[in-house]
């Protein structure tokens, strides 16, 4: 009895494991959207995964992005490290996951800027170089 219950506890998480690991797709861009308090105006851009996007004095590195597969209920996150350069010591100011559904759950904490995610996903760059190739080839063909 105790090896029929220990083979089903290990058929459910095994299998648990693998529905929760194949959930989550990787993503290569991020979506941010930045408000400068100050000025009030607010700025959406696009940081691709392991590089740095400068946002007023703050330099927004991002880690890693993933997103849910379309069946799950539609989420996004990102591992952002955000570094405040305003005064001499330039220290990190936010290290951490990102929720795009629950911005005010980790957000960054700082008197002049907000920073939250709207989105994570995956841009296939081959095929963006692809599409701006095409345009010039008909248009040298046509001339």
């Amino acid at each position: 009895m105790h090896l029929l219950y220990s083979l089903i506890t290990f058929i459910f998480l095994l299998t648990s494991k693998i529905t929760f690991a194949s959930q989550w797709i990787e993503g290569n861009t991020v979506i941010i959207q930045g408000l400068d308090k100050i000025t009030a105006r607010i700025k959406t851009f696009e940081v691709n995964v392991s590089q740095t996007y400068k946002f007023g004095v703050l330099d927004i590195f991002v880690e890693r992005c993933v997103f849910s597969k379309p069946i799950f209920k539609p989420e996004s996150l990102a591992y952002i490290r955000i570094k405040d350069n305003s005064d001499r010591l330039s220290e990190f100011k936010f290290k951490g996951w990102m929720f795009a559904s629950s911005p005010a759950l980790n957000a960054l904490e700082n008197s002049v800027y907000d920073i939250s995610i709207l989105a994570c996903k995956k841009v296939n760059k081959q095929s963006e170089k692809s599409l701006s190739v095409l345009p010039k080839e008909r248009m040298s063909t046509s001339n």
